[in-house]
């Protein structure tokens, strides 16, 4: 059996359905709760600036920094029943992790930093695999996107 030009659109167009609703379903604004463990553990930058400072109002710029590479892949993205909650806090720790260690460096861009951001884009395209393999499986119009045993 092999797909249409026909079958192919149909895929096409609920991949972009899914794809335009991604972000906005899964991106939530931690830059409060850094802030907030920032004063906790006394952060202060390498100025002597409480870092508390840098994350308030930092969402998005991370999200930028996040966002800027990620492209959504198709190929892994399977049907998956039991949610993306999981993927989704451990995408969110990451962008935590990510916001305190941009404030405490004072925003630049240490090999901590680049290590936390590394984190977050991997955890991002982890989410983006879960999160789009359930709207698949539990929304009818969109289980055309996913092709588990490929182009055949």
């Amino acid at each position: 059996m092999s797909y249409t030009p026909r079958d192919s659109t149909a895929r096409d167009s609920a991949r972009s359905v899914i794809q335009a609703r991604f972000r906005a379903s899964v991106d939530s604004d931690v830059s409060g709760l850094a802030a907030q463990h920032c004063f906790e553990r006394q952060l202060l930058t390498p100025d002597g600036i409480p870092a508390a400072q840098l994350c308030i109002g930092s969402h998005e710029a991370v999200t930028y920094l996040i966002w800027q590479s990620f492209a959504p892949v198709w190929e892994g993205v399977v049907y998956i029943y039991d949610g993306f909650r999981t993927e989704q806090n451990r995408y969110l720790h990451a962008k935590l992790h990510l916001t305190l260690a941009l404030a405490a460096a004072g925003d630049e861009a240490t090999p901590g930093v680049k290590a936390a951001l590394m984190a977050a884009e991997r955890a991002l395209h982890t989410l983006w695999l879960a999160w789009a393999g359930h709207q698949a499986t539990t929304t009818d119009a969109l289980a055309r996107a996913v092709t588990e045993f490929g182009d055949l």
